[in-house]
């Protein structure tokens, strides 16, 4: 009797340690931190949009996030082959709207981010121009960005539809671009860049968009977090964070404010997240991951 105790002892204990051994790599993977990948371009409202994802979802969530530097069209196909999870500056439904046309099969909108954003072609307030209509036969240059940027396909479209024969056209990064506005700005001179609202541009200096009568660059624009279609059935507490975030003006510029004031700019988003921790506590109610309890 007491042999066939033992026995039975003895292969309870071995099936504990085998349990044991067996579920231990299970409960070390689902401690890892997902991964959420999200691509962003070099413009000043994407990169402060995307490193606010990218805080909120590491600080706030328990994610771990991959950011990666793309041109537009490269976020858009990353998206749609599923190397990406999220963009968060899809200009719609005019300035990228080729991108979301070639790709839209595979990807789905999450939400708007930012619902009074603007393009077009911006001067000083000093500058003798106030339509487009008005570069005609002028040979004051365009200052622009990165040529498959959808502002360039726009004014691209401007300088045809508005026939400006002797208007040329200069493809530049976006602090290229603004450098040479700020000199000229010191100066008085006239210059027209390919503008955008949200920017630090407008807080800094005394601007304003050119009237556009034939509405080649739209009337208003949203700017939207897309996805690659499914991310809810991978990563619903993402979809949802995204579902929720949502900037006024003040708060946009003041995000992109801080951001470009530091030398590591998310440095300026973490204090722009202080500064609104009402707001940030309001997007990640409940999607925070569990603590631990102590035994």
């Amino acid at each position: 009797m007491k042999i066939r105790i033992l026995n039975v002892a003895i292969v309870l204990l071995g099936f504990v340690g085998l349990t044991a051994c067996t579920s231990q790599p299970q409960q070390n993977s689902s401690s890892e931190p997902q991964q959420v990948k999200l691509v962003y371009t070099d413009w000043s409202e994407a990169v402060a949009l995307s490193q606010l994802s990218k805080l909120m979802l590491e600080e706030e969530m328990g994610f771990e996030v991959q950011l990666k530097l793309v041109g537009v069209d490269s976020a858009y196909a990353e998206l749609a082959r599923g190397d990406a999870d999220v963009f968060a500056d899809a200009w719609l439904p005019e300035t990228q709207s080729q991108y979301w046309v070639k790709y839209a099969d595979s990807l789905e909108k999450l939400s708007i981010l930012y619902p009074h954003a603007r393009t077009g072609l911006v001067v000083p307030e000093y500058s003798r121009f106030h339509s487009i209509e008005d570069l005609k036969a002028s040979e004051t240059a365009i200052v622009g960005i990165e040529a498959d940027a959808g502002i360039m396909f726009q004014t691209r479209r401007a300088i045809m539809d508005y026939q400006l024969s002797t208007v040329s056209l200069k493809n530049l990064s976006e602090k290229e671009m603004t450098t040479q506005f700020a000199e000229a700005y010191k100066r008085m001179e006239e210059l027209v860049i390919t503008g955008w609202e949200p920017h630090w541009l407008f807080d800094r200096f005394k601007v304003r968009f050119l009237d556009d009568p034939k509405l080649v660059f739209g009337e208003q624009e949203n700017i939207y977090a897309i996805a690659t279609k499914g991310l809810e059935g991978r990563f619903p507490q993402v979809v949802r964070l995204f579902e929720r975030m949502q900037l006024s003006e003040k708060q946009m510029n003041s995000l992109i404010y801080l951001m470009s004031s530091e030398a590591d700019p998310e440095d300026g988003v973490r204090e722009w997240m202080q500064k609104n921790e009402y707001l940030v506590n309001q997007w990640v109610r409940n999607l925070r991951p569990e603590r631990k309890k102590i035994m």
